[in-house]
């Protein structure tokens, strides 16, 4: 089999990130003459190594890439929020949400940087093409779970722009049986000019926490969310 008869065969059955094994298959030949054929491809550069024991096609993007060196994975936070143009950032790396331990791959100039999530909150994505990538809702919502990952003012923004659904926001809050999400996103809903409890939630701790957890308890208390309101959001 030909580099084009490959390719094509790839394509065929939608498959960006290929391992040895994946290509043997494909090309019905025994792992010695397989591995002898990706060495020759990616010599030529009609493959890409992105890590070991995976392979991709030059025509692949950074996305598809990403969301398939893992399964199951999603482009998640930041990323997924600038595939959806409802960020005014660019981000650095490409952040994937995974449900196992992955060390970051650098691909070229990228970085991929793998998320560990529960199972559970394995929920809210789709397939664009050959890449899975987070609803917008989705990706608020894992990005309120860890603000390390997503800068608050970038999420408050992405409300404000008015084409994320409240009532799936809100569903996908729930779905995580995490207090500390609600609430941030109760807050956080306010300040984008949604109505007072657009989710009907109420906070029931007794504690304060912080809005941002990565700054210092410095700031105005919200009793309605028990929250530190200790980051200047926009």
């Amino acid at each position: 089999m030909d580099s084009d008869s490959f390719r094509d065969a790839l394509e065929r059955e939608g498959i960006v990130v290929f391992s040895a094994k994946d290509a043997a298959r494909i090309i019905s030949k025994p792992p010695g003459y397989t591995r002898l054929f990706l060495f020759r491809l990616a010599k030529r550069g009609k493959v890409l190594r992105v890590e070991k024991g995976k392979y991709c096609l030059q025509s692949a993007n950074e996305l598809e890439i990403a969301s398939n060196l893992a399964y199951p994975s999603y482009v998640s936070f930041l990323s997924a929020l600038a595939f959806h143009r409802l960020t005014t950032q660019i981000p650095i790396q490409v952040q994937v949400a995974c449900t196992k331990q992955k060390k970051s791959v650098l691909f070229g100039n990228v970085r991929i940087a793998f998320i560990k999530l529960k199972r559970t909150a394995f929920f809210g994505f789709r397939r664009y093409g050959n890449m899975f990538v987070a609803e917008p809702e989705k990706a608020i919502i894992d990005g309120l779970y860890s603000p390390e990952r997503l800068p608050l003012s970038e999420v408050l923004y992405a409300l404000k722009q008015g084409i994320v659904g409240t009532g799936k926001l809100c569903e996908y809050a729930e779905k995580t049986g995490s207090s500390i999400v609600k609430r941030r996103l109760g807050l956080l809903l306010e300040k984008a000019g949604a109505a007072k409890g657009a989710c009907g939630f109420k906070a029931t701790a007794t504690r304060y926490s912080n809005l941002n957890p990565l700054l210092g308890a410095t700031g105005e208390r919200d009793k309605k969310w028990m929250l530190i309101v200790n980051e200047v959001l926009e």
